[in-house]
């Protein structure tokens, strides 16, 4: 299905040092976090490899977080026995959607990343591979990558029953966006009908004022609010459409059903989303100050891992000694340099001092006047090598003494 909504855009119109101080905290959180989470010994599971880079980049950009609904996150643990699980579709609005969605799926998630991601952020698409967070896909449109990207997929999540596949149904990021999208992706819909595999949408407002990539600007105390939809059972709705309409409950069927619980869902979230009241006339600060309003209303979305977790496996650990070897490595050829230089110096100094011995001078017995011990210094200090002395005994201010 082709992409018709407007796609993400920048606008280097207002460039400033805002900008310059966003794209050098983007590059912090993409280069430095990621390394600073793999050599953290205090990490010893895979979702809080996940859980620590979330709370660093939360942190620095200091959203909160609001749950609108009276239902929470649905793990579908009853049926996880009969390995059937349930997926997730969320809005994709940001790159701050990483970090975000982690925290309000409570790090049950397993999202689907592109191989190019992995050329753009290689650190982070790295720590999430390696913590088992995402499932890296060839790109294409072809019906062979496509086939083979879904067996892939479906194998992944047949084997990790720790995590929730999640998928953005709108395709790429599309920030500031007031209006649902006028269609959103048929592949996995279609993917949970043949499959039995029920279905929750969860929606999150605002997370393109975190990051705003469009603007490049990185806003600081942003109302981030979720609903958490009900389970969208294929199962159940072809009971009830087969026995409501006599006929067959096809794939299209159930896609329109869950197209119009994603726009329900959207038309419901309009009064927390920025977008629609600056759409009204609204400046950005009388728009914070309408979400820190709604803000009071609701729970906050608790910060905790849910689902059982692993150990970081081998190639994790692996990776972790290879770059603690690099830095020792790094650190020992910094001392090794500076013991050189003190080496050399002290070499020096010897052969300053040996040729001072060798010149059988004593230079307190010499008892004569200025110019003569001016000239017996310049040519003592000749000897030495010494052209910094040699200048500072000439001068005008040695001389006066």
């Amino acid at each position: 299905m082709p992409d018709i909504e407007p796609m993400l855009e920048y606008n280097f119109s207002n460039f400033s040092l805002k900008t310059v101080y966003t794209i050098c905290l983007c590059l912090y959180l993409a280069f430095c976090v990621p390394i600073y989470c793999i050599l953290n010994y205090d990490i010893k599971t895979e979702k809080e490899i996940i859980k620590q880079f979330s709370d660093i980049c939360a942190d620095t950009t200091k959203p909160r977080f609001y749950r609108v609904s009276k239902q929470g996150i649905i793990l579908d643990e009853e049926n996880h026995n009969n390995n059937t699980n349930i997926m997730y579709f969320t809005n994709h609005m940001s790159i701050s959607d990483f970090f975000i969605d982690s925290r309000v799926m409570h790090y049950t998630s397993k999202v689907i990343a592109l191989t190019k991601t992995v050329t753009l952020l290689p650190l982070v698409s790295l720590i999430a591979y390696l913590s088992s967070y995402n499932i890296i896909i060839s790109h294409g449109n072809s019906k062979e990558v496509i086939i083979k990207n879904l067996q892939q997929i479906y194998s992944v999540c047949e084997q990790d029953k720790n995590r929730i596949l999640t998928l953005y149904p709108e395709g790429m990021r599309r920030p500031h966006r007031p209006n649902v999208s006028a269609c959103i992706k048929k592949g996995f819909i279609y993917y949970s009908f043949e499959h039995n595999i029920p279905i929750q949408i969860i929606h999150t407002t605002n997370k393109d004022y975190v990051i705003d990539e469009q603007n490049l600007q990185v806003y600081q105390d942003t109302c981030l609010f979720t609903y958490y939809g009900s389970k969208i059972d294929p199962v159940k709705l072809r009971k009830k459409f087969e026995k409501k309409h006599k006929k067959e409950y096809t794939k299209d069927n159930y896609y329109e059903d869950v197209y119009s619980k994603w726009c329900k869902i959207w038309k419901r979230m309009d009064e927390f989303r920025i977008e629609t009241y600056r759409e009204k006339g609204l400046s950005y600060e009388e728009c914070v100050k309408k979400m820190n309003e709604l803000s009071l209303k609701y729970p906050v979305i608790e910060n905790k891992i849910l689902k059982n977790d692993v150990e970081l496996g081998t190639p994790f650990l692996l990776v972790r000694s290879l770059i603690w070897s690099i830095i020792y490595f790094i650190i020992f050829k910094v001392i090794e340099k500076i013991f050189d230089v003190f080496h050399s110096c002290s070499n020096k100094t010897n052969q300053i001092i040996d040729t001072i011995k060798s010149t059988d001078l004593d230079i307190e017995s010499v008892t004569c006047n200025t110019s003569d011990k001016n000239n017996n210094c310049c040519t003592l200090l000749s000897k030495l090598g010494s052209p910094f002395l040699l200048n500072l005994i000439k001068s005008p201010a040695s001389l006066a003494t």
